[in-house]
């Protein structure tokens, strides 16, 4: 299986966001879109008790993660942006390479590019949380990246740099 990010421009000031490809060996390919928004004044709410210092929270960032088809055919099919659209078939391996290799290594690389000191998402399904979970307690610490287990409860999954 072959993963590749690729930096993308986009029209709005606080937003960054990257394909990801991904190809398997039976010839499926998916694209995926990881969206990285700045924090909003709402969100920054959320943090203020943990987070004093203006600076930190000024490169805090909300993080997305769908398949790029979702763009033209969410609305038209009445689903979620957030739903498969293109069938992978991943088996438990694949899903963890896509996760750590694809997702992970460009959080590293947006981290050190735009000097972020705080990234999040609140993943829609409980099982996308439980993967996340899982995946954040193997790897954060590796990539020395601190896993902010107290906002689990608000359904927030954090990562403090």
């Amino acid at each position: 299986m072959e993963i590749d990010a690729t930096e993308r421009y986009t029209l709005r000031a606080g937003e960054f966001r990257y394909q990801i490809t991904v190809s398997k060996s039976d010839e499926k390919t998916a694209e995926y879109y990881l969206d990285f928004k700045k924090i909003t004044q709402e969100m920054r709410t959320w943090f203020a008790h943990v987070y004093t210092d203006p600076d930190f929270l000024d490169n805090a960032y909300a993080i997305e993660f769908y398949d790029i088809k979702a763009l033209s055919l969410a609305t038209r099919q009445g689903r979620s942006a957030f739903d498969t659209y293109t069938p992978m078939g991943y088996t438990f391996s694949e899903r963890e390479r896509l996760f750590v290799d694809g997702i992970g290594k460009t959080i590293i690389v947006f981290v050190t590019q735009y000097q972020a000191k705080l990234v999040f998402s609140v993943p829609l399904r409980p099982a996308l949380a439980k993967i996340y979970d899982s995946l954040l307690k193997k790897h954060a610490q590796r990539v020395q990246y601190l896993y902010k287990m107290e906002f689990i409860k608000d359904g927030l999954y954090v990562i403090e740099i």
